[in-house]
């Protein structure tokens, strides 16, 4: 599939000096938001920093979202940060990684809730299988946590990750994706297919006219991917 957007890197705890870095990304037209890497930050709220906070508060001026990267204990300031910055639209990657290896729900489950019960925010629903055991997860150990956000969020606020290649240290992307689309077999084709596709492509727009995404286009088909690659 043809590259449609970048989510880039940025040191957002230079605070103010990490406006130039941001206005050299605003001028590379792919470029549509902005990551920094959370999850292997140690200092409880890293992120609430008041020179962090600075950094993301940048964002909403080059039209960027932020895509938090986060542990499952980092969640509650992660709620904390998107709660300070209503203008900033967020999309939390990988559900915030519960640890589904040691079966652990609580406090994970209420503090998704808390996310999602904030209007500027978003889920990704990827990258749960490389939070279980790698080689012995079964899916009805990951249903309860992806069940969970498809409780919590509206579908317009969801969308298909593959964390690829990550999710190839537990399985086959195509067989990830298999499960996400069951998963939401039962809601409205609209909704399967804002979900699988239509939702990152509204959410990932240079300049949002909004904070509601609005469903376009059909999912993406993964075994598409499978024939161009044989050809």
């Amino acid at each position: 599939p043809r590259l449609f957007a970048i989510v880039a890197a940025a040191p957002l705890e230079r605070g103010d000096a990490v406006a130039a870095h941001l206005e050299a990304l605003a001028r590379l037209p792919l470029v549509r938001g902005v990551r920094r890497l959370l999850q292997d930050e140690r200092e409880p709220g890293f992120c609430l920093r008041p020179d962090f906070q600075r950094g993301i508060d940048q964002l909403a001026a080059h039209g960027f979202s932020f895509d938090i990267c986060i542990r499952h204990w980092q969640l509650a300031d992660a709620v904390a940060m998107a709660e300070r910055s209503p203008q900033v639209r967020f999309v939390l990657d990988h559900l915030g990684k519960p640890d589904i290896r040691a079966g652990l729900l609580d406090p994970w489950r209420a503090q998704l809730r808390a996310f999602a019960q904030l209007p500027n925010t978003w889920c990704k629903l990827s990258g749960l299988v490389t939070e279980a055991d790698h080689r012995a997860w079964r899916p009805e150990q990951i249903a309860p946590y992806l069940d969970h956000a498809l409780a919590c969020f509206a579908p317009e606020r969801l969308m298909f990750g593959s964390d690829w290649p990550v999710v190839l240290e537990a399985a086959a992307w195509a067989r990830w994706y298999a499960f996400v689309d069951g998963a939401i077999s039962a809601l409205p084709a609209a909704a399967r297919a804002g979900i699988l596709g239509g939702n990152a492509r509204a959410f990932y727009q240079r300049t949002p006219t909004g904070l509601e995404p609005v469903a376009s286009g059909a999912p993406y088909n993964p075994s598409r991917e499978r024939s161009s690659s044989r050809s």
